[in-house]
């Protein structure tokens, strides 16, 4: 299972502040390489809350690593304290109507095409600071302050406060219970959540309609920075991508992979949704990692690794 936190020691970025790399502190390029192989993409607070892993630790790497723990902490209450600030500010002004995220992406824009700015946690409080107007699948963007800052969420996937804000999911007192929701009101369970991102990644590797996947016609199932890459190598004289990079091969036995394909799903902390898939291919053992965003029933696969063998499709350029 792939390492799930971004890994704060070498450049944790926190909400509205930020940290700068490990190499900007003066800590020593073996020991952050220490606490990359030790904790891959784990933050190092939480990647070292396991004690045993100590024993795994260079004796000088001991004072760098705790500096970097405590550090990480630090960044974190700076942000609490900051958030407490931004939600006594809007407590103050009467106008803004507060309500409770399910958990999702806060993004840059009202709409998917929209950078990301970070992930929100079920029962995340926020502010809805305006109506953007702008609908996407039954439900409005809004501009919202929230515990990563001001940035836009959709609709579909927070309650608010009151009576239910106009595209928006519901009332918050509708689930005040604290009992499970229905299957068809919000967002699933988390569980459920990963399989359905597994049987989303699956239709890849099964549906005839999409075994061509980066053809014109398929860019919709692909948002940045895949699409990009999919995009600049469909264009006439444009070709960069000599493999596929759902197989990570030119050839490929379709009836192996099938057999053999075993998929495993986990949510990041920033919110993006990776799909491990591991197959043979001609007896041969592969794995490619799908990075996906959004939520059930309405994923867009933003990256596609097989680590190891070259660089993402994301990052390809072509041209």
């Amino acid at each position: 299972m792939l390492m799930l936190r971004m890994l704060a020691a070498a450049g944790l970025s926190i909400a509205a502040g930020s940290l700068a790399p490990a190499s900007a502190q003066g800590f020593a390029p073996a020991c952050e390489r220490e606490v990359k192989d030790l904790c891959g993409r784990i933050s190092v607070g939480r990647c070292f809350q396991d004690e045993s892993l100590w024993n795994s630790v260079s004796p000088r790497c001991t004072g760098d690593i705790q500096t970097m723990i405590e550090m990480e902490r630090e960044a974190l209450e700076q942000q609490a304290e900051d958030n407490q600030s931004r939600r006594q500010a809007a407590d103050a002004d009467g106008g803004i109507q507060r309500g409770r995220s399910y958990g999702g992406i806060l993004r840059a824009g009202p709409g998917m095409e929209f950078s990301k700015l970070g992930s929100l946690q079920p029962d995340d409080d926020i502010n809805l600071l305006e109506d953007t107007g702008v609908w996407f699948n039954d439900y409005k963007w809004y501009k919202v302050d929230t515990p990563l800052g001001v940035g836009y969420h959709w609709g579909g996937i927070f309650c608010t406060e009151g009576k239910a804000a106009e595209g928006v999911f519901q009332s918050c007192a509708s689930d005040a219970g604290g009992g499970p929701m229905p299957a068809d009101a919000g967002p699933p369970p988390a569980g459920d959540e990963t399989a359905d991102a597994e049987s989303y990644v699956r239709a890849f590797y099964t549906e005839p309609f999409l075994s061509d996947a980066l053809s014109p016609e398929n860019e919709g199932f692909f948002t940045e920075p895949a699409v990009r890459t999919i995009r600049a190598n469909n264009r006439p004289g444009g070709s960069c991508i000599d493999v596929s990079p759902i197989v990570a091969a030119q050839d490929y036995d379709s009836a192996e992979i099938d057999r053999t394909l075993d998929l495993r799903a986990s949510r990041a902390a920033n919110g993006q949704m990776l799909v491990e898939a591991t197959f043979r291919n001609f007896g041969q053992r592969t794995d490619v990692v799908w990075t996906l965003v959004g939520s059930s029933g309405y994923w867009l696969v933003s990256d596609i690794e097989a680590p190891g063998q070259g660089p993402s499709l994301g990052s390809l350029r072509c041209g």
